[in-house]
């Protein structure tokens, strides 16, 4: 593989070796602009405006189950989760993280990608990855078939795009580890004209997830 932070791909336009879906204005929050000291809490107002689309962009973390506020915010840390710099995790350990990206009356937002990594150089899982509606109905579930692995040694990252829109408020949440942290989310709003049906989201990530399982096997016993 290629020097550098290794990328584990799913439900990946680049795994099939297409282009993203189009996009007009795309953010990427990175957090490598901000002034922090290790467990500090990320400002409540980053990534707000950013995409005039997208005014509101907020952290919180959750109890185990999900569904109680644990702290309304997430906490930033240097160095050490993998090949990644200046990444956000869970308040707590045993909780659940989650951005929330509310888009304005009459836009959309579509989640395009995102990067994780395990600290202190070392390969995590997340028990718990997906992605909900404003109400909490789960639009897509990574680790519906069981744990999503997240590399972290010898520097490795992993690079998840799943290229979800809807036509309101996206909930991404991962845990229960905070030894797991998230960087690098990039997003964009979009009309609602172009909001595609839920079940074509779920439709062409399942076809993604399949083929690039498929070219993933072919290159494992080559």
């Amino acid at each position: 593989m290629t020097s550098g932070s290794t990328r584990i791909v799913l439900a990946l336009a680049l795994i099939l070796g297409v282009s993203p879906l189009s996009a007009s204005s795309q953010v990427v929050l990175h957090f490598d602009d901000l002034s922090f000291l290790n467990y500090d809490p990320l400002p409540a107002t980053y990534g707000d405006g950013l995409d005039p689309q997208v005014p509101d962009v907020q952290y919180r973390t959750f109890h185990a189950d999900g569904v109680t506020v644990f702290e309304e915010h997430l906490e930033l840390w240097h160095l050490d989760y993998g090949g990644l710099s200046n990444v956000v995790f869970a308040s707590a350990n045993g909780t659940i993280a989650e951005i929330m990206l509310i888009p304005e009356i009459g836009f959309g937002v579509r989640l395009v990608s995102f990067a994780m990594a395990g600290y202190s150089q070392v390969d995590r899982a997340n028990t718990l990855m997906r992605i909900l509606d404003a109400e909490g109905n789960v639009v897509f579930d990574f680790a519906a078939n069981g744990p999503v692995p997240i590399l972290g040694a010898n520097g490795a990252s992993s690079v998840f795009t799943p290229n979800i829109a809807l036509g309101g408020p996206l909930r991404l949440q991962w845990g229960t580890d905070w030894n797991v942290g998230l960087d690098n989310l990039v997003f964009e709003g979009l009309p609602l004209a172009s909001v595609p049906e839920p079940s074509t989201n779920f439709l062409l990530l399942l076809g993604l997830l399949a083929l690039g399982a498929g070219r993933w096997c072919r290159r494992n016993r080559t």
